[in-house]
């Protein structure tokens, strides 16, 4: 053969192809594995039968496996169909070469000489041999990532429909939440002034009057037609974050001032406690008031999980180039099956509720180029994170 190239010699053995040769006539196999070996693209092992085949296969990685058709304890064929039935998956060759080929080889096996045909006859063989290993495992590796490649496209193009079907409903959901909260306002403004002139007119009457209608619980009445306001008028509010187009005002915010302002404003019962870890001094740069409407979202969901009682944890911090902010409850936590659909809008598992809260509260972190997301939640409790840019 012709001298080796420098830059193949510096070839690893990690580099070259494996090869397990199969092949019960040592001399020729030996030769076979001086030869193939020489451009010092192969790296071959030899191996006398096809049980001793399967063993090596099931313990060493190869590339492709060379097998004489006619072996001691099996043929070639059975060996590929039990090299399958137990699931390796890898190119199997026929080292198939005329007689007239095998004859030079076991006759060279015997008694190597350097007589110039019988050289030439050698290489001829090995060369077409070993390009035809290299066409092999090159086919095989393509297919395999033509097969990756095929596997990827159809989950991109799986991923990309769903996409687009989310983005419909979702716009759907916009449109209608647009009309729904439109409509609503205007009838709700006119309870809602109804209710202050009734408020005021009570207010007015004389203390004969006024413990007469006591007498039948009208206060109580109103208080409760107030409340219901109050809850319509945040739906309508969710409706219409949900759906408007959202262009955040950012100011730098101190975080503790803000989170005192706020729990102060929610008032949690005192069966809960309270405990607030904020770094002092941090500060965040977001719309005050969508920040503020998030937080008080999920503060609220806390507070309600604790019908009982509990602890209500607040923490923030620096987290790598973002201000981590984590919301904890000891509540009753979220179902195992609801946990992946909690940001969907308008799911909810509440009797009262429109299911757009954390949805809304997803959106508007987003906007401003943060993230929402559930860490843990169990019979134990739940905790969210909020994370948003320094």
């Amino acid at each position: 053969m012709t001298s080796i190239p420098e830059y193949l010699s510096e070839i690893s053995d990690e580099e070259k192809f494996h090869i397990l040769l199969v092949i019960s006539s040592k001399p020729i196999g030996a030769v076979t594995k001086k030869y193939l070996e020489m451009p010092s693209l192969l790296h071959v092992h030899v191996c006398p039968t096809g049980r001793e085949a399967i063993d090596i296969v099931n313990k060493e990685s190869f590339d492709l496996i060379l097998s004489d058709y006619d072996l001691d304890d099996t043929d070639a064929i059975n060996l590929h169909l039990n090299l399958q039935q137990s699931g390796i998956n890898i190119p199997f060759q026929l080292f198939n070469i005329t007689d007239r080929d095998r004859e030079i080889l076991t006759t060279f096996a015997q008694n190597p000489t350097d007589e110039s045909s019988i050289k030439n006859d050698i290489n001829i063989i090995f060369n077409e041999l070993s390009q035809k290993i290299a066409q092999s495992i090159e086919l095989f590796r393509t297919r395999n990532r033509l097969e990756l490649y095929t596997r990827h496209l159809e989950e991109l193009v799986e991923e990309r429909t769903r996409q687009l079907q989310e983005a419909q409903r979702y716009a759907v959901i916009g449109e209608v939440a647009t009309m729904i909260g439109h409509d609503m306002r205007n009838p709700l403004q006119v309870i809602t002034n109804m209710q202050y002139i009734l408020d005021s007119a009570l207010n007015k009457m004389s203390p004969e009057e006024h413990s007469i209608l006591m007498k039948y619980g009208i206060r109580d009445i109103f208080n409760r037609i107030g409340g219901e306001i109050l809850y319509l008028n945040k739906i309508i509010s969710d409706l219409q974050d949900y759906s408007r187009v959202i262009t955040p005002e950012r100011e730098i915010t101190n975080l503790e001032p803000l989170f005192e302002d706020l729990i102060l404003k929610l008032s949690p019962p005192d069966s809960i406690t309270v405990i607030k870890e904020i770094e002092s001094g941090i500060r965040i740069r977001v719309d005050r008031l969508l920040f503020m409407k998030v937080m008080e979202n999920i503060i609220t969901n806390a507070i309600q999980a604790m019908q009982k009682g509990g602890v209500l944890t607040v923490k923030a911090g620096l987290k790598s180039d973002n201000i981590s902010i984590f919301i904890s409850d000891t509540g009753i936590g979220i179902p195992e099956g609801v946990k992946a659909r909690i940001f969907d809008p308008l799911y909810t598992t509440k009797p009262k509720g429109t299911g757009l809260g954390l949805a809304v509260c997803k959106r508007l972190i987003e906007a401003q180029g943060g993230t929402i997301s559930l860490k843990e939640t169990s019979s134990k409790g739940t905790a969210f994170e909020v994370n948003l840019p320094v």
